[in-house]
């Protein structure tokens, strides 16, 4: 292989680095697993469910548990909990409104007293983004960020 510095280049004269001298990950670490990378938080954890996890899961959904709080009970992301109970043909829950008409125009006025978008939703127990949509439904405009400027 070779180097810009090799075809005639005026950048950095530094060492050549050749295929054989990285190491190889795959065939380093303990069992041929891929060791830790620097920088990362950690390597993730691939957990599977055995059928008696999923059968739990699925007679604990039907008995009112959230998707978050399977995912967490049984240390996977919610979206394996969601799979396991679509391939045993569960139905999902309908998606909830998670503010009344009561509570966005409580919360509008705040917004409209100053407050930040954040600010409010944080009082109503939602999430920001959450909070825009349903006044963006209810017609209400959102102010831009202070400091922000879109670009044009």
């Amino acid at each position: 292989m070779e180097t810009l510095v090799e075809q005639g280049s005026q950048g950095s004269r530094l060492p050549r680095q050749t295929i054989d001298d990285t190491p190889n990950r795959a065939s380093t670490g303990f069992s041929g697993s891929v060791p830790e990378e620097e920088g990362r938080l950690s390597n993730p954890v691939l957990r599977r469910l055995s059928d008696e996890d999923v059968d739990e899961v699925v007679e604990s959904h039907r008995e009112g548990a959230s998707i978050d709080s399977l995912a967490h009970r049984f240390g996977v992301h919610r979206t394996t909990i969601l799979h396991h109970l679509d391939r045993r043909g569960v139905p999902r829950p309908p998606a909830t409104r998670k503010m009344t008409d009561r509570t966005v125009r409580q919360a509008a006025k705040r917004y409209a007293s100053g407050e930040s978008l954040k600010v409010v939703a944080v009082r109503f127990d939602v999430d920001a983004k959450t909070l825009a949509r349903e006044f963006k439904r209810a017609g209400i405009k959102i102010r831009s960020r202070r400091g922000w400027h879109p670009r044009a």
